[in-house]
């Protein structure tokens, strides 16, 4: 049995920070780090997060909190826009200033980052510090890799397109020296076209301490209702098949997404990972189009008995000639179901009363639990 290294999301709630410290070591597996937003004076991040406005001096007592329970920190300053006054001199002065300070007092242990220029200039401020390649700055492939591995980096967690192409990030490992830090619940369309407008704008949104609007919305869950095979192309990775990326040598460090989403989803899926098992609905574990997709949709994929179809040794070799295959689409017959509301879509957005009627009535599951053997339903 392999032993694996995570990266855990801090959400803003102590609480659940504490709940998921009590999970290191958990199968012999390790939490190598917390990561986090880095104040918005300083710089924004890749998701708004769910505290505004946070100083310098909380920062460092959270730092100093985490450090207490033996574990890393990472802060995500993964911004992919910053406007023209990023590559002024001051701003670039003051978020390296203050990346060396958080190192050299604190102990911060990593940083995250999307743009090369950066990645660069915190190398030459911070020699010793580890300095991660944000998901957000696209790499899928090596020649990508190896340029910000010139620039400094020594860890990446690459473009989600390439998740389940284990043979690129063996490579990708093997040629650069970079360690692969696999996000795994990330639950984005492949190859979205809104994704990079869409981060963005959260960019902006994160530097002005405050959540994404509900003015509007990107298209992407449109995307999935209208066509749910995207469900099966997203790049998520299941819980039960990290071991397959440390055999083919492509991924031992992964990442949970989630520094965004109430305790309930958070915990659930740092448990299901570090366990490497989950029983229930696979939607339940994802982050954005797709989990949202499952709330909305009240969607259902088992996810033992997904595990059971084989269905990762043809994806994890596909061509990604969707044009002119169905694969996924008869996986979207044979194991999604509609209809069923369960306490964990609940307790995700915030109905805890609803969901522990739910539980008392039904068992968890509303109406009653998925059987397969019937014909689906409709979304």
């Amino acid at each position: 049995m392999s032993h694996l290294d995570f990266s855990f999301p801090f959400n803003g709630d102590f609480e659940t920070l504490d709940a998921q410290l009590a999970m290191n070591g958990v199968r012999d597996n390790k939490i190598r780090e917390v990561y986090m937003n880095a104040p918005q004076e300083i710089e924004g991040s890749g998701r708004a997060g769910l505290i505004a406005h946070m100083s310098r001096e909380e920062l460092y007592r959270i730092v100093d909190r985490i450090h207490m329970a033996g574990v890393g920190v990472d802060l995500a300053m993964n911004s992919t826009c910053g406007g023209s006054e990023w590559y002024s001199q001051e701003h670039v002065d003051k978020v390296c200033d203050f990346i060396k300070e958080a190192h050299e007092t604190h102990g911060l242990e990593a940083v995250t980052l999307a743009n090369p220029f950066y990645i660069e200039r915190v190398r030459e401020a911070c020699p010793t510090l580890e300095i991660s390649v944000s998901v957000l700055a696209d790499v899928d492939c090596v020649w990508r890799a190896q340029v910000f591995a010139n620039a400094g980096a020594t860890t990446i967690c690459p473009d989600t397109a390439i998740n389940r192409d284990l043979k690129t990030l063996a490579k990708i490992q093997r040629i650069t020296g970079l360690q692969v830090k696999l996000m795994v619940n990330e639950g984005c369309l492949y190859k979205c076209p809104y994704r990079k407008f869409h981060m963005n704008y959260i960019s902006h949104r994160s530097k002005e301490g405050e959540a994404e609007g509900s003015d509007f919305s990107f298209a992407c869950g449109d995307l999935v209702s209208n066509d749910p095979a995207q469900l099966f192309r997203s790049n998520w990775v299941r819980p039960e098949e990290l071991d397959l990326y440390v055999k083919a040598g492509a991924a031992s460090y992964f990442k949970v997404v989630g520094r965004d989403m109430l305790k309930s989803k958070v915990l659930r899926s740092c448990n299901a990972y570090i366990n490497q098992s989950y029983e229930g609905n696979l939607l339940d574990l994802l982050c954005s189009s797709t989990g949202f997709y499952s709330v909305e949709k009240s969607a259902y994929i088992d996810n033992k008995l997904l595990g059971s179809s084989g269905y990762f040794k043809r994806l994890s070799t596909c061509n990604r000639k969707c044009c002119d295959c169905t694969y996924c689409d008869e996986l979207v017959h044979k194991y999604v179901r509609y209809g069923w509301v369960t306490e964990e879509n609940l307790r995700d957005t915030g109905q805890d009363l609803l969901a522990d009627t739910v539980i008392k009535r039904f068992g968890g599951i509303y109406p009653k639990c998925p059987d397969l053997s019937e014909k689906p339903r409709e979304a």
